[in-house]
């Protein structure tokens, strides 16, 4: 094994996936260079270039990296893409993170923590802005009732939207459709 794998290894680097695979002897599972199992020794681990050469050596796949997988996608990205699909699909129900969570399998606070990590941004404010946006789109563009526009955004008591509106524009949603008129 070169030096260059080594460090590849311990660190974790994705950069190098897809060059080569490393297997562990006493495990006999192969891994992707940025899996993130336990840190096996040095004098343990075989560099593979491809998968057929690595199951030819009676390795098994990672059931954590799957370095089969052609397109790998990191847990908590994949749990942040299922939280925007959920918020996409049904932003014009009311929804909490209590919501999104229980759809997701995950408590509520696990959900806060990756997602915050991934997007710097929390799921409800996430939420907020996506409502917000549409909000003000369809205040600028259409004839709609303000009710009518609370309901399509996810909310169903219009003082409440225009109370959330307020607070994130600065103004109420008949003066900020005023302004942009």
């Amino acid at each position: 094994m070169k030096e260059i794998e080594w460090i590849a290894v311990s660190n974790n680097d994705d950069a190098f996936d897809g060059q080569f695979y490393y297997g562990v002897s006493t495990t006999l599972i192969f891994c992707r260079p940025s899996c993130h199992s336990k840190m096996p020794l040095r004098k343990h681990v075989s560099i593979f270039y491809t998968l057929r050469s690595a199951k030819d050596a009676s390795y098994r796949p990672c059931k954590r990296c799957r370095p089969e997988d052609l397109i790998y996608t990191h847990p908590s990205t994949k749990l942040v893409n299922q939280t925007l699909s959920i918020i996409e699909s049904q932003l014009t129900s009311p929804l909490t993170l209590k919501d999104m969570a229980e759809q997701l399998f995950v408590s509520s606070t696990y959900l806060q923590k990756v997602f915050m990590k991934e997007t710097k941004v929390s799921p409800s404010r996430y939420l907020t802005n996506v409502r917000m946006s549409k909000a003000k789109h369809l205040l600028q563009h259409t004839d709609l009732l303000v009710i009518n526009i609370a309901q399509s955004v996810g909310y169903q008591n219009a003082a409440h939207f225009s109370t959330a509106f307020q607070r994130y524009t600065g103004n109420s949603p008949t003066q900020y459709r005023t302004k942009v008129q």
